[in-house]
């Protein structure tokens, strides 16, 4: 690809990246601030999910498949933060993750390279940044409301932004392949704009 083309490319990035702020922000964003996490929104989440599905090249193929897999990864973050909870008080703390992030993990890993690797949950990539953006939406959530969730028996989580977590995740994932889709709309040798299956 020519260095005239990686410049459109980027420039089709920033321009798409930043209507989908704009967009984030008057309806997710606005959404979370008013309503789950009072004056403050998660849309950072998108940029967690966004990298790991566009490094892996953001194959419309894998769409469907990234998608489910950001979701899937809510859940394990979500049974993490159980364990973890449970385990408060029981343990040290760095017991409590080595057992509680140990166990799980391999669990998840042997699932879903194995029994379930020919269903779309199977990313573990996107299930990790998922998770990872569990622990931290959980802590902000924590701090925002002031309260742990009702299920949360030494008041080590809540997940009341969970659901908005799972949204903001999947755009990202959706961010990613529009952006990939950007290359659809340059030539790579000449670098200049073309319509789709132009070949101009």
């Amino acid at each position: 690809m020519s260095k005239k083309a990686l410049v459109n490319w980027a420039i089709w990035i920033g321009v798409v990246s930043g209507i989908y702020c704009i967009l984030y922000i008057l309806t997710v964003g606005k959404y979370t601030m008013d309503v789950v996490l009072p004056g403050w929104h998660i849309m950072c989440c998108t940029f967690t999910a966004l990298p790991i599905y566009f490094t892996a090249g953001a194959k419309r193929e894998d769409y469907v498949s990234y998608l489910c897999s950001n979701c899937c990864g809510v859940l394990w973050g979500m049974l993490y933060l159980v364990a973890i909870d449970r385990l408060i008080g029981v343990v040290p703390l760095w017991l409590n993750l080595f057992l509680s992030v140990g166990i799980i993990c391999i669990i998840e890993c042997a699932l879903h390279f194995t029994v379930l690797g020919n269903l779309p949950i199977s990313v573990v990539p996107a299930q990790f940044g998922a998770i990872s953006s569990s622990f931290w939406c959980s802590n902000l959530t924590l701090a925002v409301l002031g309260e742990a969730g009702k299920t949360a028996v030494n008041g080590g989580y809540n997940f009341a932004a969970f659901g908005m977590l799972a949204v903001t995740l999947c755009c990202g994932a959706t961010l990613a392949l529009l952006c990939n889709e950007g290359l659809n709309f340059i030539d790579a040798e000449t670098g200049n704009w073309k319509l789709p299956g132009s070949g101009k």
